[in-house]
């Protein structure tokens, strides 16, 4: 007999093991980055890379719900050989896809205090940026995108797969 656990316990046992594993590498290899790619575009969200980015964008997700559904690394401001900065920024922005998939957040509400927790403890630059530089109806949905940035491949792989499982189209 199995047993199947809600969301909310499994997405703590994600969250734990993120915070458990902080010092292994984030994206280990070009495998990473590529498998999360592939997740996206199955999504439906084309992933574009752009040389003409305002000077503070790294990236950014952008969709009007009709034609325009994309993913943007900006390479005049990410060095795309730089294997880490590139998966920040497909961690990041990432999440959005996936708010976008469940109309509204990548993480349970009952675990949105642990999360801002580890935000605070391993990346307390992105706490206060979040804080700062952000609407307060957007700090949340930035905190959970910062806070993804943070995690190894397994634990971004497995929250895009949940949130945006009935979207993923298989691969042709």
């Amino acid at each position: 007999m199995s047993r199947r656990f809600p969301v909310p316990v499994v997405m703590a046992g994600v969250l734990l093991l993120g915070l458990l594993l902080p010092g292994i590498s984030r994206a280990s290899c070009l495998e990473d980055i590529k498998r999360l790619e592939d997740l996206i575009n199955a999504s439906g969200t084309k992933t574009v890379v752009s040389d003409s980015c305002p000077r503070d964008h790294a990236g950014y997700y952008e969709s009007d719900g009709k034609a325009t559904d994309r993913l943007v690394i900006c390479r005049n401001n990410v060095n795309l050989s730089d294997v880490e900065a590139v998966w920040e920024v497909l961690a990041h922005e990432s999440t959005h896809i996936m708010q976008a998939c469940t109309g509204s957040t990548a993480i349970p509400d009952e675990l949105m205090p642990r999360t801002y927790r580890e935000l605070q403890t391993m990346a307390p630059h992105y706490a206060k940026l979040v804080g700062r530089s952000y609407a307060s109806s957007d700090q949340r949905l930035e905190a959970e995108a910062f806070w993804m940035e943070l995690q190894t491949p397994p634990v971004v792989i497995d929250l895009f797969q949940r949130n945006c499982s009935r979207f993923l189209q298989p691969r042709r």
